[in-house]
């Protein structure tokens, strides 16, 4: 079977350079989770030694705090893997009124389907699938979209 891919890299500057965000230690309602390691040794003003080395990940859902959060300032340029979460929290806030359908794929990265009419028939749908990667200095020295075009389904 013979694949075509298709990669558009679009860099990009980050829409904002530091900002706040809050965390918390137990999963929330439309949470993600990130990794301890994402924040760039922020967290030791926050917990001692001992409760970091236990503390595998926190959630955020990139709004305002509610009871009980932790709110970190973080500048988004020193904490590339942070600021990855964020890129893909705004795409996602983006597509959910725009594509067809829109999830997750395995590796977090979003995918988005929009479906072709003209294609399509009674008996089944036809959608024309993209993947969207954010990733940062692969290409250039600042962050990066990846857009890839998946085919049909």
């Amino acid at each position: 079977m013979q694949q075509e891919l298709r990669l558009n890299i679009i860099p990009f500057t980050t829409p904002i350079k530091e900002a706040e965000f809050s965390f918390y230690q137990e999963r929330i309602t439309d949470s993600y989770p990130v990794f301890k390691n994402d924040l760039n040794g922020l967290l030791s003003f926050h917990f001692s030694e001992a409760e970091i080395e236990n503390l595998e990940k926190l959630y955020t859902d990139f709004l305002p705090p509610k009871e009980g959060a932790l709110v970190l300032n973080i500048n988004l340029i020193e904490n590339p893997r942070f600021a990855s979460h964020y890129y893909r929290y705004l795409i996602r806030q983006y597509f959910v009124a725009v594509a067809d359908i829109m999830h997750m794929n395995f590796t977090s990265e979003t995918e988005v389907w929009f479906h072709v009419p003209e294609s399509s028939t009674h008996k089944f749908n036809v959608y024309n699938q993209f993947t969207l990667k954010v990733q940062h200095g692969r290409v250039t020295d600042s962050p990066e979209l990846v857009v890839s075009y998946d085919g049909t389904t």
